[in-house]
């Protein structure tokens, strides 16, 4: 099971943040954000892949196309690629969006700060440290 791998190296990663751990079909790991307009960070494990999403913004898929990996070769590809989507995220490296009504989110993963150009006219924009205005 891809929990048996993640929750231990997400709370090795980040021994700072307060995880709530669970089991499925419960969020294995949980996280406040302190904002309610962001909500909690969520990770489930669905078995070939890991659902990771901020529950008031959008939710995204983590999982690998390479039929030819063991299911541990997969639940460790699954874990380091959202180890790596956690750091991007803590350190506001992944600017969140949403639609005002919350029809449509995602998110943009961006090397350094989130680029001044790249924006949506009608979109509601979010670090995980909190809103930002339209950037």
């Amino acid at each position: 099971m891809i929990r048996d791998l993640i929750v231990p190296a997400v709370q090795e990663a980040f021994p700072d943040k307060l995880f709530v751990v669970s089991c499925p079909p419960e969020p294995v790991l949980r996280l406040g954000s302190g904002r309610t307009d962001i909500g909690d960070l969520a990770i489930y494990d669905d078995g070939q892949e890991a659902t990771v999403s901020i529950t008031e913004i959008t939710h995204g898929h983590f999982h690998s196309s390479d039929e030819s990996l063991t299911q541990d070769q997969i639940d460790a590809h699954v874990t380091e690629d959202v180890i790596c989507f956690l750091h991007a995220l803590f350190s506001d490296h992944v600017l969140l969006y949403r639609t005002p009504s919350r029809n449509m989110g995602g998110w943009s993963i961006f090397e350094e700060a989130p680029d001044p150009d790249y924006s949506v006219t009608g979109r509601e924009y979010f670090l995980w440290s909190g809103p930002c205005k339209r950037i």
